[in-house]
């Protein structure tokens, strides 16, 4: 049955109807034949959806329609070429306005639109008869507004007249659709072959005339001018000349017998290289860059898409379909990274300012690249130096680069370096630019706003997408630079740290940060953040072991919601008095254990990043400071001791709070391991603390009588 049912097809995903539009119907209808899958692979379903299509087709293909189609196609095209000739002609002779004057224009302009858009919404025709009436007359044609047909016209009144705001609207702001026609005529003059021609020589020399090859026809206009054509100022339209087009339209040079000599064609100058190694070399060449089209009408800047970007993902929107969310999760997630986000602005504003989209050319979105690729690392860390854009930011700094190096070179002179120091020293003395990681985050950063407006209808593309750099040129790019991957701390190091006066002088106190946040890390593998966030609260005792409860609470946040665990506490913290530390928070009415490290000013609000300040400056004055072994990398030790005692895998990632994707795990021991268990494995690695003469563990009770110590051992007995 399916088999003889006319318009219905059978394919290997399944049915499908098709029908051509009949001859007498394709003035009506676009394109000449309709296609629709059926999704079904069913013959008897098929064929019934076929005959009711095919049924209605007909319906549609044999309506009568009393007002010719060309008749409409002539009111609605006449009316359109009216009102835009009308626009451009009103603009063309219009005096300088202000800017206020023409956005307000624009605004206006709007409203008509949006009025527009309402009355095709309340079905209300209204605002198309009358220029409907007029359009009639101008062209000599009867309208019977009592018509059927009539209300068909004035529905696509309507929209023609919405389509042409909308035009009117991006010719108002220097955006055109259609192709200038004296570039299609200077493109097509080009396209010619080259044909000699004679021309005058100019000046009051003997009138001897010469043959010589001539690139444009124009050009033997411009020959009896005292103006050289490598100089002479394009015309409007025309594409800008290259420095070899002009260098072979530079006058010839005359010889003494009075012949000319023209020069000889000179290769394009080569790019310079974006990036450059042995073995490897890229350029740019933004003239392939395609620019986008305003979909939309408004023309926007480039930093209104970022700034529209950044509100909506702060407010965590996002769709689905027809559904639209505000996941207050996602914009949390989004929140945290403002700070870093908002980085890429100052780039972004610093390059375009306000330019508009359509302004934006393919040599700006390569200078924002350019620009990464001379940035220096530390480029809005400082508060003092912030008021610099970027570009005088890396003069500021090429010029105190200058300075160091001539301090450098004093000094290898003066101690009479080794080439090997020497090397090291001006290396040191070396700007630090950023990283090729941050760089391809930057370009992220700009390509995100642009894919969104995208998403949203607004731009036709994103033209800086060909300009984001490839993992494959990120990783290459990291190859060449000197190893900075984060390294473990070997018992060596540990030991030159522990050695130090914050581990052995008297003067250090119970709640000395510096003293108890590296090792709960090296011992725990706790982040940074969850050591410096806990509270007296979170140290609890089950069954005569003491633990951590890492929890998401008032002033504490996670990670991720693997981090919500328990971590036995190390029988070596306790030795050096951690117990001692909490009771006496606890006793004191403090908040959190280490309550000296104050939130940073960030938007992220985080304790590490102060507390990193602070250590990093410990390390750096007592010379045992190396930038591969930070605090984290204190946690990274303890992973990598774990892998090597082979610690079981799901024990490993409940600890480190990392995703647990066994299935035995998750699904069959939802209560998880037990404290003894998880004792067990923290207790494996027994550190070497031989060095750290600090302990902070209670001393015997006195029975002694009398006035009561304000201190003991260095330890303050009250606040």
């Amino acid at each position: 049955m399916a088999i003889n049912q006319p318009h219905l097809e059978r394919r290997s995903t399944g049915y499908y109807w098709r029908r051509r539009v009949p001859a007498r119907a394709r003035t009506r209808f676009k394109p000449e034949f309709f296609c629709f899958p059926l999704r079904t692979h069913v013959p008897r379903d098929a064929a019934e959806l076929a005959r009711r299509l095919t049924a209605v087709s007909e319906i549609c293909f044999n309506a009568e329609q009393d007002m010719p189609s060309d008749v409409m196609t002539e009111i609605l095209v006449a009316y359109i070429e009216g009102e835009i000739e009308v626009s451009d002609r009103l603009r063309a002779l219009s005096g300088l306005r202000t800017r206020a004057a023409a956005e307000a224009a624009m605004a206006l302009e709007a409203a008509a639109r949006a009025s527009l858009h309402d009355a095709i919404f309340l079905c209300d025709k209204t605002p198309a008869i009358q220029p409907l009436r007029d359009t009639a007359a101008r062209l000599g044609i009867s309208l019977d507004e009592s018509d059927e047909d009539f209300a068909i016209l004035a529905d696509k009144m309507v929209r023609a007249m919405i389509a042409v705001s909308e035009e009117k609207e991006r010719r108002a702001r220097g955006v055109f659709t259609e192709q200038d026609p004296y570039l299609a005529e200077a493109l097509q003059r080009m396209s010619l072959p080259k044909r000699p021609s004679s021309m005058p020589r100019s000046g009051a020399t003997n009138a001897s005339t010469v043959d010589r090859p001539d690139t444009l026809e124009p050009a033997a206009e411009m020959a009896s001018c005292d103006i050289p054509q490598d100089q002479a100022e394009p015309r409007s339209g025309s594409p800008r000349q290259t420095s070899a087009t002009a260098e072979e339209q530079r006058p010839a040079q005359e010889n003494p017998d009075g012949s000319l000599d023209w020069p000889a064609p000179r290769t394009a100058q080569p790019k310079a290289a974006f990036y450059d190694r042995p073995g490897l070399k890229m350029t740019i060449d933004p003239s392939l860059l395609a620019p986008a089209r305003i979909l939309d009408g408004t023309d926007p800047k480039v930093i209104d898409l970022w700034d529209d970007w950044f509100n909506d993902m702060s407010r965590g929107l996002r769709s689905n379909g027809v559904y639209s969310f505000e996941d207050e999760g996602k914009a949390a997630r989004f929140k945290k990274d403002a700070d870093t986000i908002q980085s890429t602005r100052r780039i972004v504003h610093d390059v375009f300012g306000e330019t508009r989209l359509s302004q934006a050319t393919g040599e700006l979105w390569a200078r924002f690249t350019d620009l990464l690729r001379s940035l220096p690392n530390n480029h809005g860390r400082s508060s003092r130096w912030r008021h610099l854009t970027s570009f005088e930011f890396i003069e500021h700094e090429k010029h105190e680069q200058k300075k160091r190096l001539a301090k450098v070179e004093k000094e290898i002179n003066s101690r009479g370096l080794a080439a090997e120091e020497a090397d090291a020293a001006r290396e040191r003395a070396g700007t630090k630019l950023i990283s090729p990681r941050t760089l391809q985050r930057h370009q992220k950063y700009l390509s995100a706003p642009l894919d969104y407006a995208v998403e949203r209808g607004r731009i036709s593309h994103n033209p800086f997408k060909p300009f984001v750099l490839g993992e494959a040129v990120i990783d290459d790019m990291r190859k060449q630079l000197p190893e900075t991957s984060r390294q473990t701390w070997s018992s060596t190091e540990l030991a030159d740290l522990l050695k130090t006066e914050k581990w052995n002088s008297a003067k250090t106190e119970i709640n000395d940060h510096v003293f108890w946040v590296p090792l709960i890390a090296r011992l725990h593998g706790m982040r940074s953040e969850e050591i410096l966030q806990l509270k007296p609260k979170n140290i609890r005792c089950d069954e005569g072991i003491y633990f951590f409860d890492i929890e998401r609470g008032t002033g504490q946040s996670l990670k991720s919601n693997n981090a919500r665990r328990i971590i036995p506490i190390h029988s070596q913290l306790i030795e050096l008095g951690f117990l001692e530390l909490v009771e006496r928070q606890r006793s004191l009415g403090k908040e959190r254990i280490f309550d000296k490290v104050s939130r940073s000013k960030s938007k992220r609000l985080s304790f590490t990043a102060n507390f990193t300040k602070n250590f990093n400056y410990y390390r750096n004055s007592r010379k045992v400071y190396d930038k591969r072994r930070d605090l984290h990398a204190m946690r990274t030790s303890f992973n990598s001791s774990m892998v090597t005692r082979a610690v079981p895998d799901t024990a490993r990632r409940y600890l480190m709070g990392h995703r647990n994707d066994d299935v035995g795990i998750m699904n069959y021991l939802p209560e998880g391991f037990s404290l003894a268990t998880l004792k067990a494995y923290v207790e494996q690695e027994q550190l070497d603390l031989s060095m750290v003469a600090r302990r902070f563990n209670a001393a015997p009770q006195s029975s002694r009588k009398g006035p009561k110590l304000a201190a003991r051992d260095g330890v303050a007995l009250s606040a």
